[in-house]
């Protein structure tokens, strides 16, 4: 026994280190993920064309160090790498890339025995460019935009501009270069925030549009829908009224119920199309043609309703008409809600420089029994957006709008509406 778990024991450690041995070299792959959200990582920090900037001053300056005869081979090809490397994340260290870029130059100018070379004034045009293109304050930015000037003044102190022939104008020559440089990557930043502030404009123009535009569809649809509505419920309670005593007369209510509520999907189906410009049926709009089918449905109602529209009323513009037919199918709505059976007069008048419409009721006929049978109507609570929504009607031509009690007990309602402005 004692042999067999001896052997058991030994055969099991040449098995464990078997299996870490085969973990070691079969170690798991890393996953897909991580390297795509690697690969996405770097994204943060620098660009393609970053990379490709940075790539190529770093191979020209590289090639230079080891081209041109130079006493210190190495510290050529290190300074190269110091001036290019760098601008790999320059945009999101400006600042810092350009005091690098231009402390290496110092230093590089400061060395025992350093060559000049032409490596370092892409870098520094590339990072002036970028200190005035991404920094917010200008006088940071021009601030900024000196240390490459400082930088290339105390290099020439240290006579890193060769002959002394020449490296005073050399020196002008770059400082004006840095300048230029500085001076365009200031005007790309400015019209950049300007598109910037022109895009957010027509973005809230767009959005006012199309509030406005709501705004606009939801009036229409609740003066269709509170019209109808009423008309509705004011028929169907007549014919159930007259259901069991005149079967005739009942029919005629559901018919006109069925009517009001089919005219009435109708206009709500094209408002909605609207909104979808490819489906859209531009339809014309209810205007004082229709005023009589209004007063027909209020007569039908139990209102007496008389109706005068002046003949040179008839020349309305398109807009204006479909106002003044809103506002008469919301009053007598409005009627129908809060005086049963008041006797309604609706007057439309054209003059020179203003169309006029007035809806006058009188006080409600209480003791009488409507053709819907409903006392009650009166008592009715509407949705609060009639005369709101009468008054921004009116407000859009530059109009005015007074409704009111009278001294006989009804309301009255009186719209007055540029014709000029509006033609």
């Amino acid at each position: 026994m004692p042999t067999e778990q001896t052997s058991a024991a030994g055969s099991g450690a040449p098995s464990r280190a078997a299996d870490a041995g085969g973990g070691a070299a079969h170690r798991r792959p890393v996953p897909l993920g991580r390297l795509t959200a690697a690969a996405r990582g770097w994204r943060r920090w620098t660009t393609p064309l970053d990379l490709a900037i940075a790539g190529g001053i770093a191979m020209w300056a590289s090639l230079e160090a080891l081209l041109v005869p130079s006493s210190n081979p190495l510290a050529q090809l290190g300074f190269a790498l110091a001036v290019s490397a760098p601008l790999v994340v320059r945009r999101r260290f400006p600042a810092t890339v350009m005091l690098v870029v231009a402390g290496a130059l110092v230093a590089h100018a400061a060395l025992a025995g350093a060559d000049a070379t032409f490596n370092p004034f892409p870098s520094l045009l590339v990072a002036a460019y970028t200190v005035a293109e991404r920094v917010a304050a200008w006088w940071l930015a021009a601030l900024l935009g000196l240390v490459p000037v400082a930088a290339m003044l105390a290099a020439h102190a240290l006579g890193y501009f060769g002959s002394p022939g020449i490296e005073t104008a050399g020196t002008v020559f770059l400082v004006f270069f840095v300048g230029a440089t500085w001076a365009a990557g200031r005007i790309v930043r400015h019209r950049a925030i300007t598109l910037q502030h022109t895009r957010e404009s027509s973005d809230r123009l767009a959005a006012d549009a199309v509030a406005s535009e709501r705004a606009r569809i939801s009036r229409e649809l609740h003066d269709v829908v509170a019209h109808a509505l009423s008309i509705v419920s004011l028929q169907a309670g007549a014919a159930e009224q007259f259901l069991d005593r005149d079967l005739e007369r009942a029919r005629h209510h559901l018919q006109l119920t069925r009517r009001t509520a089919q005219e009435a999907l109708s206009e709500m189906r094209h408002l909605l199309d609207v909104l979808h410009e490819d489906g859209a049926a531009y339809a014309p709009q209810p205007g004082l043609s229709a005023l009589a089918a209004l007063v027909a449905e209020t007569e039908a109602a139990g209102h007496p309703c008389g109706l005068d529209v002046d003949e040179a009323a008839i020349d309305l513009p398109d807009g204006l008409a479909l106002a003044i037919h809103r506002i008469v199918q919301e009053s007598l709505t409005n009627v129908r809600k809060h005086a049963p059976g008041a006797p309604v007069e609706v007057r439309v008048r054209r003059g020179d420089r203003a169309a006029e419409v007035e809806v006058l009721n009188g006080p409600s006929a209480r003791d009488s029994v409507t053709p819907s049978g409903i006392r009650s109507a009166g008592a009715e609570r509407g949705s609060g957006r009639g005369l709101p929504g009468m008054g921004e009607r009116v407000r859009v031509y530059g109009g005015t709008l007074t409704a009111g009690p009278t001294e006989a007990g009804g309301w009255r309602v009186r719209a007055v509406l540029p014709v000029g402005d509006a033609a």
